[in-house]
This record gives C-alpha cells, sequence and structure tokens, in this order.
C-alpha cells in the first residue's frame, strides 16, 4: 500500500524497487540469462540506475563535437539507411540518424549523446547491459532528435561512448522490461533484426521478478 494508500506509478520507482539492492545470486542470475555465454563472479557485476554515462564523462573530460561524431560515424555510418529500409521506422526528418555536416546538426547529434539516459545498466569487465524499464507508457520516439527511437538512442550512445573509452568492453548487451510484453515493438524488432537485441532479454516484471527471486 503507497503513501496515503495511493500506489506509486512511476516507471522510476518500480525500477529502484526491483533493481536495487539486488542480491549477489540474482545479480549472476540475471547477467547469466541476458548472456549465456558471461561467466562472472558476483563481486564484478556493478550496478547503477537512471546513468548517463555520457554526460558525466563530458563533464570530467569535455568530450569534442569531432570526437563523438568522427565515433558515430564509425559506429553507425549505415544506421539510417537501416532504419529507411525497416518498416515502420522510416525517419520522419532529413536529419534523422544521418552523419552530419553542418555545425548546427553536430551539436544536435552531440548533444543527443550527452542527455540520453539509460534506466539500468549492469557492467562486468567484457560487456555493459543496457536496460529500458516501461510500465504504462510506450517506448519513446521524438523525431526532433537526430536519434529519434529511445531504445536506438540508448544503444548507440553506449556503443560510441565505449568506442570512445577505447576500453575491452566485447558486447553491448540490451535488454527491456515492460509491464507487458514489448515484442511486437517497432524499435524492439529492429533491435533484434540488426542482431543488437535478443529476444529472451525482452522480459515482462513477473518474469524479472521469478528471475531475481523478489
Amino acid at each position: 500500500m503507497g503513501i496515503l494508500g495511493i500506489n506509486n506509478r512511476t516507471e522510476n520507482w518500480k525500477t529502484v524497487q526491483h533493481f536495487h539492492g539486488l542480491s549477489d545470486a540474482a545479480k549472476v542470475r540475471l547477467v547469466q540469462h541476458l548472456e549465456p555465454e558471461e561467466t562472472v563472479a558476483a563481486g564484478k557485476i556493478c550496478i547503477e540506475l537512471f546513468w548517463r554515462g555520457m554526460r558525466d564523462y563530458d563533464k570530467k573530460h569535455n568530450v569534442s563535437t569531432d570526437d563523438l561524431v568522427r565515433s558515430y560515424r564509425s559506429c553507425f555510418s549505415d544506421l539510417r539507411k537501416d532504419i529507411c529500409a525497416f518498416p515502420g521506422l522510416r525517419p520522419l526528418k532529413d536529419d534523422n540518424y544521418a552523419v552530419p555536416a553542418s555545425p548546427r546538426d553536430r551539436e544536435r547529434l552531440a548533444n543527443n549523446l550527452k542527455n540520453t539516459e539509460v534506466d539500468i545498466v549492469l557492467a562486468t569487465p567484457s560487456r555493459i547491459f543496457v536496460g529500458e524499464a516501461k510500465d504504462e507508457s510506450d517506448l519513446g520516439t521524438n523525431s526532433d532528435l537526430v536519434l529519434v527511437h529511445q531504445l536506438i538512442r540508448q544503444y548507440v550512445t553506449v556503443k560510441v561512448l565505449v568506442d570512445l573509452l577505447g576500453c575491452p568492453i566485447e558486447h553491448v548487451v540490451p535488454f527491456v522490461v515492460g509491464e507487458k510484453k514489448l515484442s511486437d515493438k517497432r524499435q524492439v524488432k529492429f533491435m533484434v533484426k540488426q542482431g543488437w537485441l535478443r529476444e529472451c532479454n525482452v522480459l515482462t516484471w513477473s518474469e524479472l521478478r521469478i528471475l531475481c527471486g523478489h
């Protein structure tokens, strides 16, 4: 029962309830479900909620727009073409997902990357697990951004950050948790088609509670 008999229905609160203070055993089970090839001790698994890694790295190191655009071009030069070819995810504006040329568009891409938040991040020495939590709201789409779709933007941001850091991360592993299975969402289907998201990593909250032993 919530305060004054009112249940807190925000996604952030639900995320904290399920992911804050996970036991060592639950962390290991979650990581091994998300990536069965990963074998790691619980002490090597870090977890953070509402993570803005690019923003925080930029505040400390003042990442240049040129470096961000260069990394985006290196990792995702074909992303716009792939999205245009995927039914239901056509960019709404000419600059969506394009490698930017003008100073204005380069700054817009840099701001997209620096202001992207990820609900749940788990990290091991070789992988980063990037999680999006949903309750009743849908996956975000904003055509005013260069990186329009929420799931794709999060994956792109973390891949670009890993590339900038040059750290020994072998894989960025996305996952999604929702009140109901989100497998039919176009963003999810695109991520699966690209080989970025495994279908079994699209979970319901009930499945997550069983997996983590809640």
